[in-house]
């Protein structure tokens, strides 16, 4: 095993998907490069996970982390505290990465000091013949200035380029920056909790450090059935799904973002927000679309993003407590 200034550690979550486990742990025995730790986050109620760790550990160097905490966040920090690699690796269970995609990965993440993390497209399954035609874009993965905050990696089109935040399904990280952050623990969902690439992203923005995002280097996204009830992006309308997406997004705002986008991304979600979580521009679909549900939808988004508000304002006045009561303290 190399020693750990430079080894590379990769962290997969999972929960009863045990044959998409077994293609991921295929594309990572394919590696031109190759990791020398795997941890794979297992909850204590998954009985099927663990046969397929014992399968491959005799072909890789991977074994199963308990998963203590709430959903793929607690997962993942559950894996991070027993991650002492230099680069830390990031994968979705149900994804198959190609066999150049570590070395790729590493090279973006050396190529500039100022760089922590890189990522590729990942193509995904759940819709072949839509994906195959889908237009290709530019603009993934941005903060921008105004608010808005561009996703959609499995889109983007044209060469590597500076990014801010990247998807969570693939991404190479420095491990210094990952274990200083950590994942934000304050997220609700009970499986994907939403919107902890962001927090990494504003992280990051705030230290004037950058991301690479590849997507001439593809993976394929198979796309599981989730265990966890979180239907929103899989086409179904849930109140408590979309309520923890809203709250996600406007505590991660609030929290990590610095500057002028910590108010303007916060702006933008209450005025223009998405189609999941709706902002007031979007009043118009209770004449245009009701059927798409929009008195739920503008219900739940609320009842988020006020819950975020009040969370972020609780923690802002216990700190203040905190340092005041420091001030006030007799010196010894």
């Amino acid at each position: 095993m190399k020693t750990q200034s430079d080894s590379i550690g990769i962290i997969i979550p999972t929960l009863k998907r045990p044959a998409h486990l077994r293609k991921c742990l295929d594309s990572l025995k394919l590696q031109q490069t190759q990791a020398d730790q795997i941890l794979v986050g297992v909850r204590a109620d998954d009985d099927l996970t663990p046969a397929v760790i014992r399968e491959y550990a005799a072909l890789l160097p991977v074994r199963a982390v308990e998963a203590r905490g709430v959903g793929v966040v607690g997962s993942m920090n559950s894996c991070l505290k027993e991650c002492l690699s230099q680069w830390i690796v990031l994968l979705d269970d149900d994804v198959e990465i190609p066999a150049h995609w570590l070395g790729a990965m590493l090279a973006h993440v050396k190529s500039r000091a100022d760089v922590v993390a890189a990522g590729g497209r990942d193509i995904l399954m759940d819709y072949p013949e839509m994906r195959r035609t889908e237009p290709l874009v530019e603009d993934v993965g941005n903060v921008h200035w105004f608010g808005r905050v561009t996703g959609g990696h499995h889109r983007g089109g044209g060469s590597a380029r500076l990014v801010q935040v990247l998807r969570g399904s693939n991404c190479f990280f420095r491990g210094g920056f990952l274990r200083a952050c950590g994942f934000e623990s304050g997220l609700r969902g009970r499986g994907a909790q939403v919107n902890w690439e962001l927090a990494l992203g504003l992280q990051a923005r705030a230290q004037n450090l950058k991301m690479i995002f590849d997507p001439a280097v593809r993976i394929i996204h198979n796309v599981a059935p989730r265990h966890d009830g979180d239907t929103v992006h899989r086409g179904a309308f849930s109140f408590e799904g979309t309520s923890d997406i809203a709250y996600n997004e406007t505590f991660v705002a609030l929290r990590h973002g610095s500057g002028l986008v910590r108010w303007t991304i916060t702006l933008w979600q209450v005025l223009v927000g998405s189609a999941v979580c709706p902002g007031l521009a979007r009043a118009v679909d209770f004449i245009l679309r009701p059927r798409s549900m929009p008195h739920q939808r503008f219900a739940a988004t609320l009842t988020g993003r006020l819950a975020a508000f009040k969370a972020c304002l609780s923690r802002t006045q216990t700190n203040e407590s905190l340092l005041s009561g420091q001030a006030a303290a007799p010196a010894p």
